[in-house]
């Protein structure tokens, strides 16, 4: 397994090796559901660079995934720290039909829940985490742009011709969307389902987008606190 999911897996289970609730202090969580050639992949890396927390990518939370699977005492942990979240979860998300029946998703949204429980924060690429996390202490973000700008982004970063980079992001987008709907029976760009959706068509300097997702967090914190 790769040493970044190594590195996670030790991390929750250092968090769930102690009783209690989220620890104290808890760093800022965001997730991060974006469509291919808008720019939320290198967006996520500034935003994480900028508030100082780890990324989790789809590869990462795949292999951490397989990994909880297959260790019973991982599991066990995260059955234990993520009950009264997993409880709340199936109440939330599931409307008279089991989505969870398949191991992978079960372990996915425990994983992703025992994230959160880490209290280390962190910016979550894709994988639903915006409505694992619904009900949590998080900020939800969207970033898109139109399939001209993505076709165009994508040719010139993989230096593919215009055509190929459209049928690419058509059936990437296809992928990520099935995965939503087939896990969690949502759409994957329904609005409501965010705290902010960003168009990059214009707003083509990620570190500048970062900054305004990071405004945008703190409006959000201070007006739900008030």
């Amino acid at each position: 397994m790769p040493t970044d999911s190594l590195k996670l897996v030790e991390a929750l289970l250092k968090a769930h090796m102690h009783e209690g609730e989220r620890p104290s202090g808890t760093r800022p969580l965001v997730t991060i559901s974006r469509d291919y050639g808008s720019g939320g992949r290198e967006i996520s890396a500034a935003l994480a660079k900028r508030l100082a927390v780890p990324v989790y990518d789809r590869e990462l939370l795949d292999a951490v995934v397989e990994r909880s699977g297959a260790d019973p005492h991982l599991m066990e942990k995260l059955d234990e720290k993520t009950r009264g979240f997993w409880d709340s979860w199936i109440i939330s998300i599931l409307s008279g039909e089991n989505v969870l029946e398949e191991n992978y998703r079960r372990h996915l949204v425990k994983v992703v829940l025992g994230i959160l429980n880490t209290g280390d924060g962190g910016v979550l690429i894709g994988r639903g985490a915006h409505l694992i996390l619904a009900r949590q202490d998080v900020f939800r973000v969207r970033i898109t742009a139109s399939p001209e700008i993505c076709a165009e982004r994508i040719a010139r970063g993989r230096q593919i011709s215009l055509e190929e980079a459209r049928n690419e992001a058509i059936r990437v987008d296809g992928g990520r969307a099935k995965f939503i709907w087939d896990v969690f029976k949502k759409r994957i760009n329904d609005p409501t389902a965010f705290d902010l959706t960003i168009n990059t068509d214009h707003l083509d300097k990620y570190e500048e987008v970062a900054e305004i997702i990071i405004f945008a967090m703190q409006y959000h914190h201070h007006h739900s606190n008030t």
